[in-house]
């Protein structure tokens, strides 16, 4: 799940849908949950519900970008923002491993405790579904619900540009695959495919607006967030 950095608080939106505009420029068109680019209906979303948390239905800090998948399965009900990780306050591309196949995996080296939180966080969003329900944790996922097979197909791609650059690699093919990772969005499949290559990563990093750059290290390096659990 990308960092993201929704730069300086620009306090309260009544109504609340003000913010959309503000918040897609700052962190373009993309669920910050899926990382999926979003054409047209995107959400924004509350991290603290709306309906249990009236006093912060318009605060800017309550909100980010999802979504219709997203948004709807991460329901209604109270919450405590502490049990959980956020792209905005965290670094939440260390909390999980993407494959080649569409899964998103909750990572399970940070002790009991951060754990627990990722995967929590990974089932609150969703992010465990998947046809593959022989996976620890995944759930079969609703017919609307493609965001494993968007994401299998953001890997294909990836993995097919990458080949690519052995044959053909200029500045411009560099710079037309990246333009390609921002039309379909996906920066943390993009950016663990090209895992092993500093200027692709870079480029990624420049690309992809309102990346929190604070949380990788100069040679793309996943940091801990300052300020964050993660």
């Amino acid at each position: 799940m990308r960092p993201v950095d929704k730069g300086n608080d620009l306090g309260e939106f009544n109504p609340y849908s003000d913010a959309q505009q503000p918040l897609v420029t700052r962190l373009g068109e993309y669920c910050s949950y899926c990382e999926r680019w979003i054409a047209s209906g995107i959400h924004v979303e509350h991290k603290k519900p709306k309906k249990n948390y009236p006093e912060d239905q318009y605060r800017w800090s309550n909100f980010l970008l999802a979504c219709g998948n997203c948004n709807s399965g991460k329901g209604h009900d109270k919450l405590n923002l502490d049990d959980y990780l956020w792209p905005d306050c965290d670094n939440t591309f260390r909390a999980f491993d993407y494959d080649s196949e569409g899964r998103v995996l909750p990572k399970t080296d940070y002790g009991e405790a951060l754990n627990k939180k990722i995967k929590q966080t990974w089932i609150m969003l969703g992010l465990n579904k998947h046809p593959d329900i022989f996976t620890e944790g995944n759930q079969k996922p609703t017919v609307k619900d493609n965001r494993w097979l968007h994401r299998k197909e953001a890997w294909r791609k990836a993995e097919k540009r990458k080949q690519e650059l052995t044959i053909n690699d200029t500045p411009e093919r560099r710079a037309e695959i990246v333009e390609m990772a921002c039309e379909r969005g996906f920066f943390s499949i993009w950016l663990t495919v090209f895992a092993d290559d500093q200027d692709m990563k870079t480029r990624l990093f420049l690309a992809f607006p309102g990346t929190s750059t604070d949380c990788f290290d100069n040679q793309g390096a996943p940091l801990a967030r300052q300020g964050g659990q993660l």
